[in-house]
């Protein structure tokens, strides 16, 4: 069988990642010569579509929010360890009704899952935020017997306070920037998919002698990054090319 530029899903890595895997590749297009290789109006339209993305990217990134929004989500995983610190401790209280008010806010606690705090902005603020409805209704009285409603009203003002700051960030980045961020990443994605369909093509009608090295590296590549996404998704779930399902294969 002959090679071939294997398929990425390039929907699902975040916008970084995204990015990215596109400049990679382009600095692998460029060595090996876009001219030998018959892509050179295809990889012209891919390098500006690339450009242009990166560009929207680097201003989104330099937000006079960002650096406000990683610090108050630094703030808030101090009180939020904080408050697991104590709710753990707590659990060797003397008074048999403080432990069990602790050993009811660890099963809450225990329910957010693990490393919490390595959540994206997003899923961390709504997993606080539901967090919050439960130390705050259900099991406001633990709260206060184990003394750490103060704590937890602060847990909630940052949270509060990260949510604020994102929105803030997106009015900016809508007002800003009339390019769409998504509209962008699929016309990249577009582009690149048409190099990688040209090279695929060309082997199939010229043999694969000219083009093995630079599908060795895309592959190398694309290796590298189902890995990553399938890191970030939690799960190694293979995800094939929609063409070759549409053609049975």
């Amino acid at each position: 069988m002959a090679k071939e530029i294997q398929y990425i899903d390039l929907s699902r890595p975040r916008n970084d990642a995204q990015m990215q895997f596109h400049l990679y590749a382009v600095a692998i297009c460029q060595e090996e010569d876009p001219q030998r290789l018959g892509i050179v109006a295809l990889f012209d339209a891919y390098k500006a579509a690339v450009e242009k993305e990166d560009d929207l990217f680097k201003r989104i990134e330099k937000s006079e929010f960002t650096e406000k929004i990683h610090d108050a989500d630094h703030a808030r995983d101090k009180v939020f360890s904080s408050v697991s610190a104590i709710v753990k401790t707590t659990v060797n209280h003397y008074n048999p009704e403080v432990v069990d008010a602790a050993k009811r806010l660890s099963i809450v606690l225990g329910n957010l899952g693990k490393n919490v705090n390595k959540k994206s902005y997003d899923e961390q603020t709504n997993a606080i935020y539901n967090l919050l409805q439960d130390l705050k209704g259900k099991y406001a009285e633990d709260v206060e017997l184990i003394r750490i409603t103060e704590m937890v009203n602060e847990l909630e003002r940052v949270n509060l306070e990260v949510e604020s700051l994102i929105k803030q960030r997106m009015d900016e980045s809508a007002s800003k920037n009339k390019d769409n961020m998504h509209e962008l990443r699929g016309i990249t994605d577009a582009h690149y998919n048409s190099i990688r369909k040209r090279i695929n093509a060309l082997v199939e009608v010229e043999g694969e002698e000219n083009y093995v090295s630079f599908i060795d590296k895309m592959n190398v590549l694309i290796d590298r990054y189902k890995l990553l996404i399938a890191k970030s998704h939690h799960h190694e779930k293979k995800h094939d090319d929609p063409e070759e399902n549409a053609d049975g294969k």
